[in-house]
């Protein structure tokens, strides 16, 4: 697993957790963080979680993560079906 993935499971709950009003206003700074950081910015909504942050390094290190678990997960329920 890339230092990037890993990334994924560490939520900085101190800085990397933002009430909404705060990320409308400070976007610009929200995403820098994110992209220095690696790490994703969780937004709450009345102290909920609602949406998250990610640079686009680690959105694309996601989706191909996410890619290669559905090609894996189809490629066994076809080897499955030969059986």
């Amino acid at each position: 697993m890339s230092d990037i993935t890993k990334n994924l499971l560490n939520v900085d709950l101190r800085q990397g957790v933002v009430p909404i009003s705060k990320a409308a206003s400070s976007l610009a700074a929200l995403i820098k963080r994110s992209q220095a950081t690696h790490q994703p910015i969780i937004v709450t909504q009345k102290g909920y979680p609602a949406g998250v942050l990610l640079d686009v390094e680690l959105f694309t290190a996601l989706r191909e993560l996410a890619e290669r678990y559905e090609s894996e997960r189809n490629g066994k329920s076809e080897d499955k079906d030969t059986e």
